[in-house]
């Protein structure tokens, strides 16, 4: 179908029509990937940059997030997990999404970087602020969210050239010694404003989402006591409860893609500059699925979008799944019964679907496991 929003965009709904725009990079291109703004303001890296220049800059990245890499910083997000929640349970009540979600893989994230846990509440609110802005809220909040980010990494960045660090273990002195060869051409290393962009993409992909994520399955499960008794007396049931959280509750609820060439593609006459947009939300209750709008606790695992597909998957699956994963069984250790404390609508924030407050309350008067 088609949307006639600002310029107008081509919009796929269903799981295969959304998967193929991610995996054909040859007509699909990501140069943009808001359907509304065919000429960005920020720059997306590596995110926007298409193959075969996309790979030299993934590979750089791929080995700090592969599940090897998640499963040895397994021990300390379960440390920094149970010690939000643990700090909440004596006061019966909190705002999940201000007090846990945000904080818990901000810090997380700030421990890969090997970056100071005490700037964990800048980098909550610079992101807060980038995603309202974003999201067409406060638009020049955006800009100036944008800019604090890239000054903090041109500190760090410039202070690991001055003293180095590791780069076995200290991502920014890693990124600052390494060298890209995009398109075939001789190596050289990054250049600062490669540098930044990369960091900047870690940011905002890595933490709004997570935040996101965790609001919504924290929602579920305080919504659903039958489900949560169910993962209660079955652990087991963690890994499958959080891939249908993935699906279920998509909170990116699209991706738009910048056409490279003009095609006839799907019953689209497309043509060269149009935008597209592929709902990954729809694509996550398609009809491939049993009971597509139903959740279900323990569904047979089945590939979903939520981490979109081809080669731009996100890097930081295997970290979000770990974080979710973490964040369900530490909370459900500590406070086994919680529910929604306010009779209020709870709001969403565009950009991603984020809860921008989830009140819960639960009781005080028992130890945690």
């Amino acid at each position: 179908m088609f949307n006639t929003l600002a310029q107008g965009f081509w919009v796929f709904t269903s799981y295969d029509g959304v998967r193929e725009m991610y995996q054909r990079t040859d007509l699909f291109s990501t140069e943009s990937v808001t359907a509304w703004n065919p000429e960005p303001h920020f720059s997306w890296l590596p995110l926007g940059v298409d193959p075969p220049e996309h790979a030299s800059f993934r590979r750089l990245m791929n080995p700090w997030f592969s599940p090897a890499a998640v499963r040895r910083n397994a021990d300390e997000q379960r440390r920094i997990c149970r010690r939000y929640i643990e700090e909440l349970v004596p006061s019966g009540r909190c705002d999940a999404v201000a007090e846990f979600a945000i904080r818990y893989p901000t810090e997380v994230f700030l421990g890969l970087m090997n970056l100071p846990a005490e700037d964990t509440e800048m980098l909550v609110q610079v992101v807060e602020d980038f995603f309202l802005g974003y999201s067409g809220a406060a638009p020049e909040l955006a800009g100036s969210a944008y800019a604090r980010i890239k000054e903090y990494f041109g500190t760090s960045l410039a202070e690991r050239r001055a003293r180095p660090r590791d780069p076995e273990f200290d991502i920014l002195t890693y990124l600052v010694q390494a060298t890209v060869a995009p398109n075939g051409e001789p190596a050289r290393p990054l250049t600062e404003d490669e540098l930044l962009d990369l960091c900047f993409m870690l940011v905002v992909a890595g933490l709004d989402t997570t935040r996101a994520q965790i609001g919504w399955m924290l929602y579920h499960f305080a919504t659903h006591p039958e489900d949560r008794r169910r993962v209660l007396d079955d652990p087991a049931l963690v890994v499958t409860a959080v891939e249908e959280v993935l699906r279920y509750y998509t909170i990116i609820y699209g991706d738009g893609r910048k056409v490279t060439r003009d095609e006839e593609y799907q019953g689209c006459p497309l043509k060269k500059g149009d935008m597209v947009y592929g709902m990954t939300s729809a694509a996550n209750r398609d009809r491939r699925y049993t009971d597509p709008d139903l959740f279900v606790l323990d569904r047979k695992p089945t590939p979903n979008l939520a981490f979109a597909a081809g080669p731009h998957r996100c890097l930081g699956a295997h970290l979000a799944r770990s974080e979710l994963q973490v964040a369900l069984e530490e909370w459900l250790r500590a406070i086994p019964d919680f529910h929604v404390d306010t009779d209020e609508p709870l709001v969403e924030r565009g950009a991603q679907l984020s809860l921008t407050s989830l009140p819960l309350a639960w009781p005080v008067d028992r130890t945690p496991r």
